[in-house]
């Protein structure tokens, strides 16, 4: 099973770099779009999605839906590369993850 990110071009290209592919996504539509592109496979096993993105409702409902009936994909929500004003770097946070230094 394979990572899935989604999310701006900033965090795209840094799960990039250490080989996790996904979506860079400008609008919420492109984001809900990218997030149904990764439901429909079956070989994500986790999603990554931009905290900018899980806070509009349409994607918040689409996801509790998904964790509610489904075992798999895992969905994490992480910071964007902008961040929250206060809170972890995302740098910092990937690399917990990963389990490697950025």
């Amino acid at each position: 099973m394979i990572g899935y990110v989604i999310g701006d071009s900033d965090m795209i290209t840094g799960f990039r770099l250490v080989g996790v592919e996904g979506a860079e996504a400008t609008t919420t539509d492109e984001a809900m779009q990218a997030l149904s592109h990764a439901l429909a496979r079956s070989d994500v096993g986790v999603i990554i999605i931009s905290e900018a993105y899980f806070s509009d409702p349409s994607i918040r409902i689409q996801v509790d839906r998904v964790r509610q009936e489904r075992v798999t994909p895992l969905i994490v929500v992480l910071p964007g590369s902008r961040g929250p004003a206060e809170g972890t770097p995302l740098s910092q946070t990937i690399s917990r993850i990963l389990g490697i230094k950025l």
